[in-house]
């Protein structure tokens, strides 16, 4: 839809970052991390989600979706680790979503690496 030739779409994610989680991206290579707010979803809710094995046997494959602001451009694209609270996520794939012209925001597919255990 156009108004006055405007897409009504374009910016429609622009107000939503402030209400995002924090995340930390790690690129290849530093010790230390950029923070960004964005929103991360399981992608395999169902009990059938793939599994790999490991020494300990089968896990499941626990694939999630990053939803990132356009400004955020992981200039290491899938050598890039996120962190949020205690887990970890490997990036599998970074794909920009365009609104008309414009970059509308950034949706990475990761996989959960690990989670660090706290004292109790």
């Amino acid at each position: 839809m156009l108004r006055g030739g405007e897409i009504l779409t374009a910016g429609v994610l622009e107000g939503v970052w402030p209400y995002g989680q924090r995340l930390i991206v790690r690129d290849k290579g530093a010790n230390s991390g950029r923070s960004f707010m964005g929103f991360i979803e399981p992608l395999n809710l169902t009990s059938g989600a793939p599994e790999v094995r490991n020494r300990a046997g089968l896990i499941p494959n626990e694939e999630y979706r990053l939803i990132a602001p356009p400004s955020e451009t992981f200039p290491y694209g899938t050598e890039s680790v996120i962190i949020f609270g205690n887990a970890t996520f490997e990036m599998l794939s970074v794909k920009e979503i365009y609104s008309g012209e414009k970059v509308s925001h950034r949706e990475c597919v990761l996989i959960k690496v690990g989670e660090e255990q706290s004292d109790a």
